[in-house]
Order: C-alpha cells, then sequence, then structure tokens
C-alpha cells in the first residue's frame, strides 16, 4: 500500500499500529512491514516492522498464555452476563442428556466441568450454542478467555488454539 507520505496518513497508521498492540493483535506468522520514505529522497527515512521484536514485552513471550480471570471452581455462568443466564440455563440444560458424571441436583448455573458423551454430542454443537449466546452480547469476557475456560474445564479439545479456532469460526455464522 503506497501512500502519499503526508502527516495524516501517517498519523492514522501509528493510530492503527498502536490499537492494534492495544488489542494483542498478533499477526500468525505474517510479517507486516511499514515503509516510509521522505518526500522525495531516496532513502528510507522510516522502517517499522511488526512482529519480529527480539524482546518482546515482559509476559507476552512465545508460549506465555494470558492470565486466566478463573479458576478451577468457576462456573461457566461466571463468563457471562447475569442478564443472559436464563438463556444460558436453557443451553446447558440442553446439553445435560449428553454430559457424563453430571450431578443431576447441581443447578445448571452453578456447573463447573463438562465432560460430554461425544458419541451422542458433536462438539460443534457446544461452540454454536455458545457463540449464539455471544451473538446476542451475553459472553463477558473476550472469546480466548472462553477458549481458555473451555480447554481447562471441558473435554472438547486440551487444546486452547484448537478451541480458540473453532469459537472464532462458529461465531461468524452469528454476526
Amino acid at each position: 500500500m503506497n501512500f502519499d507520505n503526508d502527516e495524516e496518513s501517517l498519523g492514522f497508521i501509528n493510530r492503527l499500529l498502536e490499537r492494534l498492540h492495544q488489542a494483542d493483535f498478533i499477526n500468525h506468522g505474517s510479517k507486516i512491514e511499514l515503509v516510509y520514505v521522505a518526500s522525495g529522497g531516496q532513502h528510507v527515512e522510516t522502517q517499522i516492522n511488526i512482529g519480529t521484536s527480539p524482546n518482546p514485552p515482559k509476559g507476552r513471550e512465545k508460549g506465555v498464555k494470558a492470565k486466566e480471570s478463573f479458576n478451577d471452581d468457576t462456573p461457566l455462568s461466571a463468563l457471562f452476563r447475569e442478564n443472559h443466564h436464563e438463556a444460558l440455563r436453557k443451553v446447558i440444560d440442553s446439553w445435560r442428556p449428553y454430559l457424563i458424571n453430571e450431578e443431576k441436583a447441581t443447578e445448571a448455573l452453578s456447573l463447573t466441568h463438562f465432560e460430554f458423551d461425544k458419541d451422542q454430542i458433536y462438539s460443534n454443537k457446544v461452540y454454536r450454542d455458545l457463540c449464539e449466546l455471544d451473538a446476542l452480547g451475553a459472553l463477558q469476557v473476550s472469546l480466548s478467555q472462553l477458549a481458555h475456560y473451555l480447554a481447562v474445564h471441558s473435554n472438547l479439545s486440551q487444546s486452547y488454539a484448537t478451541l480458540y479456532q473453532q469459537l472464532k469460526y462458529y461465531r461468524c455464522e452469528f454476526v
């Protein structure tokens, strides 16, 4: 992309880069390179390489997961807004026939672990249910945090990355 190297364009690019950084944007291996050539000049005045920093910020080293805002006893309902708990209750109740070792006496919104009988229910049903709630504005945490929660609290997948990709994929159906 070529800009006219004016101050307005550079300001726009700087604001965009700052927002990407604040949103914890990860470029997934893609190299983003911006080159600014001074007006009428033949040399590169500024070159910015994104994603190639030799010293990532502390806590963002490769392989370090984002801090989770839940523990082993956190119910799924804690990740959703209270005004959507009734819809979440209905979804969890629809999963109950497919849960293994689930305590029937436990209230749906208090459940903390979800071990699904994968011979009876497909994972994509669960992803769709959660993404449908997300489309209603029910989720009060990021999709990334939901994926972390499910990796720890369910048998859908032990891989955070897989869960996150699946949730992102099914989220598109409801946007």
